[in-house]
């Protein structure tokens, strides 16, 4: 860990920190003051380990729906033998960061954006080309805001609803492209049209669940907690949730993602898609620029 260097911990809406399967609850920040200091858990699976702190480059693998800025006890030592990963005995958080659920969204479209190809040339079914669902994407986002009755959220359903359909368009051109490749006994997985579309695709996923967390945020909460649990294997019962609509049980639907972890996936597949088009230089190059996307998104200062 270096001098200055400023140490985040993505957390979901409660503010627990899901690092590989350790499930962290930290106290979050209020009113001004930053969340209390704590140490390693006294008991459990994670009883004496210590508290995993990501740097900038390590948050960028492991977005949250929540992001805060971090601080480690003066005195107490640190290391770093995980990349990415500062780990300290005694930590707490500073403040959360201006990273949002919106953010997520406009930065995975940024990072998808940012390496397709001009003219790509690939068209969907309906006619439109990936840059116009991209800029549908983003203009829907950008005018998400206002009415907050509930026309205005059944508004917001029927965008995402829209949304939706043209991200699985997308899909189906990722598949075509992967046919085409096997077809020609190549990888898809080593074709950067087929990660800059993946791509497309995720970030189009990521501003679908950006439009549902205006329509009805409660539920998309209960279903990002719902999802952390299913992938670190806890067993819990899924839980009733008031919306003007009435009672849902908040779940994760098939193919339905976090806002976050769409937005992860598609920072990765666009800097496999920089490499495969261009080699390891071009990928570093990527994630320099989505760090520095990243640190705006964040809203942190350059000198963090």
């Amino acid at each position: 860990m270096t001098a200055n260097q400023a140490l985040f911990v993505p957390t979901d809406a409660k503010g627990v920190q899901h690092h590989l399967e350790a499930d962290l609850g930290w106290p979050l920040p209020a009113g001004g003051r930053e969340g209390d200091w704590i140490g390693p858990a006294e008991s459990g699976p994670q009883a004496g380990r210590p508290l995993p702190l990501l740097t900038l480059d390590g948050l960028l693998e492991e977005l949250g729906e929540r992001i805060f800025v971090a601080e480690v006890r003066p005195g107490v030592t640190t290391s770093d033998h995980e990349p990415g990963v500062v780990t300290a005995d005694s930590a707490r958080l500073a403040r959360e960061t201006a990273w949002s659920v919106h953010e997520a969204a406009n930065f995975a479209l940024d990072c998808a954006e940012h390496v397709l190809a001009e003219p790509t040339g690939l068209k969907l079914h309906s006619g439109a080309t990936l840059e116009e669902v991209m800029s549908a994407a983003r203009s829907w986002l950008d005018n998400s805001g206002g009415d907050t009755g509930l026309l205005g959220r059944v508004s917001r359903i029927a965008t995402a609803r829209r949304l939706r359909r043209r991200g699985d368009e997308v899909g189906d051109l990722a598949f075509a492209i992967m046919l085409e490749d096997e077809s020609e006994d190549l990888d898809a997985m080593e074709d950067p049209d087929w990660e800059a579309v993946a791509a497309v695709r995720d970030a189009v996923l990521s501003a679908v669940e950006a439009l549902r967390h205006d329509a009805a945020p409660q539920l998309l909460e209960s279903e990002n907690t719902r999802y952390e649990e299913d992938n670190t294997g806890l067993d819990s019962l899924p839980e009733p949730v008031d919306t003007p609509w009435g009672s849902f049980i908040g779940g994760r639907r098939a193919g339905v993602v976090p806002a976050h972890v769409a937005a992860r996936d598609a920072a990765g597949r666009a800097r496999e898609a920089a490499s495969k088009a261009n080699g390891a230089e071009a990928g570093a190059a990527e994630r320099s620029w989505q760090l520095e996307r990243l640190r705006a998104a964040l809203g942190l200062a350059d000198s963090l």
